[in-house]
């Protein structure tokens, strides 16, 4: 009986303590205009289900960041809508298959880049890599 009692005292403890880091967790979206210039204002829109973050206007070098728990259950989204002169684009920034790719550490850094040709993510700005086109 003792022994049970121990071993369910370990597996509550491991079950705890597993809940208590994912809640401390903390992830960190950049999203950077790399365009060449100001000529044409970008716009930005980003949300998930439940918080909308509304329009921005970032300046070409800006950082529009956020930062959010993500969910126990993995289904943390966060998209973002781009408008470019002509050009539009959805773009997933946050989901379960990117946070991967997002820095490790108390809080994952997920790096966005959007630039003349297209749209390039990576865990810091010295790697990213080139993930998507502008859809026009």
């Amino acid at each position: 009986m003792a022994k049970s009692f121990f071993i369910l005292f370990i597996i509550s403890s491991y079950i705890i303590s597993t809940y208590q880091v994912l809640a401390d967790q903390s992830v960190e979206v950049h999203v950077i205009n790399g365009l060449p210039n100001n000529d044409k204002p970008a716009k930005i829109h980003c949300a998930s289900a439940k918080d909308d973050l509304g329009e921005r206007f970032p300046k070409v070098g800006g950082d529009f960041e956020f930062h959010f728990h993500p969910s126990d259950e993995g289904r943390s989204l966060f998209f973002c809508r781009f408008w470019w002169g002509d050009k539009r684009s959805t773009v997933d920034v946050y989901t379960k298959e990117l946070s991967p790719h997002c820095s490790k550490g108390d809080t994952s850094f997920c790096i966005w880049v959007f630039k003349e040709d297209g749209f390039y993510f990576g865990p810091s700005i010295r790697e990213i890599k080139k993930m998507y086109d502008w859809n026009n």
